[in-house]
């Protein structure tokens, strides 16, 4: 067979496949060089990564609606002198017993003279969805105020009950929490533990509310 072909045998190569077999041989150790080196990028990124995620921040909690609506009435209000309160402190029964009506709950306005806060009055609010939202509005002698907004959620709208959850926001902040189907948000220009102080007075006493038992 040799002897039959080797007039084949020693013919030159074409030109057009010696420069396709040459064109092949260039090109081909580039690319493996590219794909090794992609790999090994690759591998050392997984490398050095090894136990990042479990430190990376988790994302925040969407804020609720009724926070939102706290801080907007606290900065809308809190400046006022003449209006600050729709309903004076002069008037406390009134105030109590029209935003229980309004709120179709039973409300209360924590005493947090404790701390230095003497009681306002307050204010009917809208909520973010034609609700009826309440806020009590406190003052400090040094003209330092603070709101505590009420909202009282239906059966079907109440979110899960929360302990104390902090938002700031610029220069103010609010500790809220969910009780039942009570929301509670209590904010102010206050330095955190400040704040978190006037919270937990204000927690203690609204700790349940329930309507007032008539007697027989």
């Amino acid at each position: 067979l040799r002897g039959l072909q080797r007039d084949v045998l020693d013919e030159p190569v074409p030109i057009a496949l010696a420069q396709a077999l040459r064109s092949r041989r260039r090109f081909a150790w580039p690319q493996f060089a590219a794909a090794a080196a992609l790999f090994g990028v690759g591998c050392l990124g997984g490398w050095l990564a090894r136990g990042v995620a479990p430190d990376l921040p988790i994302a925040a909690r969407p804020l609720p609606g009724f926070v939102r609506e706290a801080r907007v009435a606290h900065l809308v209000y809190t400046p006022e002198k003449r209006h600050a309160v729709e309903v004076g402190i002069d008037q406390s029964k009134h105030l109590i017993d029209w935003l229980s009506r309004r709120l179709g709950a039973p409300l209360a306005a924590p005493d947090l003279s404790a701390q230095g806060y003497t009681l306002m009055g307050g204010r009917l609010l809208p909520g973010e969805q034609a609700q009826s939202r309440a806020q009590f509005m406190y003052e400090q002698a040094s003209g330092e105020r603070v709101t505590l907004h009420v909202s009282v959620f239906g059966p079907e709208s109440a979110p899960a009950s929360t302990s104390f959850r902090f938002n700031n926001e610029g220069t103010t902040s609010s500790f809220y929490w969910v009780d039942g189907r009570y929301g509670y948000a209590l904010t102010g220009a206050l330095p955190r533990a400040s704040l978190e102080r006037l919270a937990n007075l204000a927690y203690t006493q609204l700790l349940p509310i329930t309507p007032a038992t008539k007697s027989p």
